[in-house]
């Protein structure tokens, strides 16, 4: 099993971060099939096939602006934004892919969720990505996802 990994390169960090498509966690998984007219295999493939940089942090603290999206994988926001997304929960919306730190409204169409915590108070530095960091999401199974929750990973 893959965990996370951090190479330096200069200030920067190249994490890899892994990601379950389950249906339980692919809240947005038809709007978006319907929306960009791929099979969700096809839309899991593109969205691993690029590194994204960490754009902006913002919305909310350590949330962190991912692009840029292959244009075929666009999707935009929901006119209506979700009252709750789970923490860690990842979304598109536009050109951006997303990861939402804590438990939050938000907007962002839900492709999937990683086991990772990318807001912890108790961490030296307690958020995960920073500005200028580098992502390279790779897919696990759900029971990988539960493994790693449950080990803290």
């Amino acid at each position: 099993m893959q965990t996370l990994t951090a190479m330096a390169e200069g200030t920067k960090k190249i994490l890899r971060i892994p990601i379950c498509y389950d249906e339980e966690f692919a809240l947005d998984k038809q709007r978006v099939m319907n929306y960009t007219g791929l099979s969700f295999e096809d839309f899991k493939t593109l969205h691993l096939s690029k590194s994204y940089y960490v754009y902006v942090m913002g919305f909310l603290p350590g949330f962190p602006y991912l692009g840029e999206l292959d244009t075929k994988l666009c999707v935009p926001r929901l006119k209506k934004p979700r009252a709750t997304v789970s923490a860690s929960s990842v979304g598109i919306g536009g050109r951006q892919t997303g990861i939402y730190p804590v438990e939050s409204p938000g907007g962002w169409n839900i492709i999937g969720k990683t086991p990772l915590d990318l807001f912890n108070v108790d961490r030296q530095e307690p958020f995960l990505l920073a500005l200028g960091d580098e992502v390279q999401f790779y897919e696990i199974t759900k029971q990988q996802f539960w493994e790693m929750k449950s080990k803290g990973v």
